[in-house]
């Protein structure tokens, strides 16, 4: 077995030593084949402790849009028609450096994205390594770019990259050099024998920065432009179709200078924990990024993510700041943005996880130079069916960029935006599959640029997610925040500020403010006890008799509901809802109740109305009229938000547009009468709402329970002597306190029996 070898080379007192090697070395020209780096700048903190840069001389996997990727026909994600589509493989080519040019050696295609980390995986080199550093020599480093998600979550689109087009590369990194920033020592770690263990490349002193170009202008669309889509997002939001979109706008135009100058100025003007720099000489791409944000670190067996969700600009002293920040944590908006992507990433991280592993660790305030954000942790135990490799797969794209639910977003970006988003909300990280170890960024802050003839076309894009309570004009300007850094690194162009109206000021970490309200009441790093956890099934052949169904309707938080199931003891067997090849939903039930004979069925929630899923509408159905059995047992029933919607429909009552406008991500009051799932609870609890629709009563056998605080719209309902229930709002959210006691009471509730035309709850 080969081994790492370590090596400490002593100290720099630069603030950047490895960007100014790296300047040194290449001059006016690279002298490597490609370059990268991943750079923490600003404060040493939990989040940037090292700064490293691989070497890029060894293997090199390459990732590319293949022919026929276009799905034929437009759907509308905004207006409810977003479908899965799986897109034809990706094609992957795999080089070797013969010191001057890359060779292809082999040509691969991969299904999905974790197919085609599993390739580089393969060519891994996996060494003894008793070094205390984050990384492992003999793995992979790359970007993965946003257009590569089709490939992860396949999702029809209508502009997909021209075949051909570049998507990803990794490249393997038999040797690194790491900056500890706490200690300010250079270290290298290689594979034994590599030429870095004797001749590294040397720091010759900080790198003169070249004056901020003046005079380009980057084309873009205009605020109004923008404003409408914000506008035509929340028509989406009200309609019950999607929760929430992450829309970017782009700037775009000629650049003076190399990119490389503008990450350069970039480092020094916006600090950030994630920065990094890409080139890929041959194919004339590079990424210049200050991201603030991780998308997935996995070291020594837990995985984690620090999603961004929740801006306000800094103010221009520490009063101002403080200020802004209350002002953060007391918006029902930014709330609402910032946990519904909790449970996005709860639910991501859930498929990867040991069950009942994974948990809202904390949440706090992560000021930049410009910008302040609302962030938390989030994390888990990973599974071992996993390596490092195709759990970045599996997180990919973060739900951060993208909105809830996520693969209806994706079809909504490609919608609005009109063309692929490059390496923009990609990836840059590195991932050591057999050593367990990856730390990638989400690429925002991000400066994407080509190189023509005489010059290099550079790319910025920012934006914001849009909730049903964002300002279109407000939307507008948080977008223009959050690239004013990168347009005056790369164009000398703020984006329309002036110097005054952004401050600069130091980067800083504050905690989440005291509030009054229903946001009081949540607590992360609270973890409830945890007992026997029951195990989640896939498919129907793998699940034990008397499992507990759950039905898959493309929501964002299906793995949260299975989770909280399997916490509390119960087998569990997810379904799809609205599958890709659409069958017979009798025959799928029937089927179903054959193989498994299910002890319950939870209709899940989703986005658009509950006849977008033909099997949920089955279900509710059968179940309203007393038909859904095994044994003459009726199943016990639950529908959650779209599910409780589909039990009111089948049952002829009205689902309309909510008179009091739409609720997405805000733990909100909700009244009961104390019968049903509610018995012994209280009168009023605080739970989590996503919902732009609500049922309207029309008969009496379905009875409301559960209300909102005003206690006009119904939030719960029972049914009169079957075991139904149907609750609007999320028990399995993190803003759901008391959310888990609901579920128990259903997992507590026992059949009911059949006889004569009479219900009798059975003993």
């Amino acid at each position: 077995m080969p081994t790492a070898v370590s090596r400490t080379l002593g100290g720099t007192q630069s603030p950047s030593p490895l960007a100014d090697i790296l300047s040194s070395t290449r001059g006016s020209e690279p002298t490597q084949l490609d370059e990268l780096l991943l750079q923490s700048s600003g404060p040493v903190t939990d989040l940037s402790g090292f700064s490293m840069m691989p070497c890029l001389d060894s293997v090199r996997v390459l990732m590319f849009e293949p022919e026929g990727g276009l799905e034929g026909h437009a759907l509308s994600a905004i207006g409810g028609e977003a479908a899965l589509s799986t897109p034809p493989p990706l094609v992957v080519i795999i080089q070797e450096s013969d010191g001057a040019s890359w060779k292809t050696i082999g040509h691969r295609s991969a299904r999905t994205l974790a197919e085609a980390m599993d390739i580089a995986a393969s060519l891994e080199v996996t060494p003894e390594n008793s070094s205390d550093f984050p990384i492992c020599p003999g793995g992979f480093a790359g970007t993965l770019g946003y257009d590569l998600s089709r490939w992860s979550v396949p999702i029809a689109i209508s502009n997909p990259p021209s075949p051909g087009t570049l998507l990803g590369v990794l490249w393997r990194t038999d040797a690194w050099m790491i900056h500890d920033r706490a200690s300010d020592e250079i270290s290298v770690i290689a594979l034994e024998g590599h030429e870095w263990l004797d001749d590294p490349p040397r720091f010759t002193g900080p790198q003169t920065r070249t004056p901020v170009p003046r005079g380009v202008v980057p084309n873009s669309e205009s605020d109004s432009d923008h404003a409408s889509k914000v506008s035509r997002i929340q028509e989406g939001i009200e309609s019950g179709n999607l929760y929430q979109v992450n829309y970017g706008r782009r700037w775009n135009g000629p650049m003076d200078s190399h990119p490389w100058e503008a990450f350069s100025r970039l480092s020094d003007t916006n600090p950030a924990p994630f920065s990094s720099w890409m080139m890929v000489s041959d194919h004339g791409w590079s990424v210049a990024s200050s991201s603030p944000e991780r998308l997935i670190r996995v070291y020594d067996g837990t995985v984690s993510t620090r999603p961004i969700k929740g801006t306000r600009k800094r103010g221009a002293d520490d009063a101002s700041d403080d200020e802004l920040r209350h002002d953060l944590a007391s918006s029902p908006k930014e709330i609402a943005e910032h946990l519904m992507l909790v449970d996005l990433e709860r639910h991501d991280l859930s498929k990867i996880c040991v069950n009942g592993s994974v948990h809202w660790s904390d949440w706090r305030i992560e000021a930049l130079s410009n910008v302040q954000h609302l962030v938390s942790g989030i994390q888990g135990e990973l599974s071992e069916s996993f390596i490092a490799g195709r759990a970045v797969a599996e997180m990919f794209p973060g739900g951060s960029v993208t909105g809830c639910p996520k693969a209806v977003t994706l079809a909504a970006i490609d919608e609005l935006e009109g063309s692929p988003r490059g390496a923009w909300t990609g990836s840059m990280g590195h991932v050591h599959s057999g050593a367990g170890i990856a730390d990638w960024n989400i690429l925002i802050r991000t400066l994407e640029a080509h190189s023509g003839p005489h010059s290099w076309h550079g790319t910025v894009q920012a934006g914001g997610g849009v909730v049903i309570g964002s300002s279109p004009a407000e939307e507008v300007e948080e977008a223009r925040w959050k690239a004013a850094a990168v347009t005056e690194s790369a164009w000398g162009f703020r984006t329309g500020f002036s110097d005054t109206d952004l401050p600069e000021r130091e980067v800083s970490i504050a905690p989440f403010p005291e509030i009054k309200g229903p946001v009081s009441e949540l607590s992360p790093g609270r973890r409830g006890p945890v007992g026997h956890v029951g195990l989640i099934h896939r498919e129907v052949e793998d699940a034990p008799e008397g499992s507990v169904i759950l039905v898959d309707n493309l929501d964002s938080f299906t793995e949260n509901i299975a989770q909280s199931l399997a916490i509390l003891g119960s087998d569990v067997l997810v379904m799809e809802g609205r599958p890709e090849v659409e069958g017979d939903p009798s025959e799928t039930l029937n089927h179903w109740l054959d193989k498994i004979r299910p002890s319950r069925i939870v209709l899940g929630p989703g986005p658009a109305r509950p006849e977008a899923s033909a099997i949920t509408m089955e279900i509710a159905r059968r179940a309203v009229t007393g038909k859904l059995l095994v044994d003459s047992l009726a199943i016990p029933v639950l529908g959650l938000c779209l599910g409780h919607q589909a039990l009111g429909l089948a049952a002829g009552w009205d689902l309309i547009k909510s008179p009091l406008g739409a609720v997405h991500g805000i733990p909100s009051m909700i009244t009961n009468d104390g019968s049903g799932l509610y018995s012994g609870m209280g009168r009023e609890l605080v739970m989590m709402r996503y919902n732009s629709l609500v049922l309207e009563e029309s008969n009496d056998y379905l009875i409301p329970n559960s209300w909102d605080e005003t206690g006009t719209l119904v939030m719960g309902l029972r049914h009169e002597s079957l075991p139904i229930h149907g609750i609007q709002f999320h028990p399995e959210s993190v803003g759901s306190p008391r959310g888990m006691e609901v579920l128990s009471a259903f997992l507590e509730a026992g059949p009911v029996e059949k006889r004569h035309g009479k219900e009798l709850h059975s003993s």
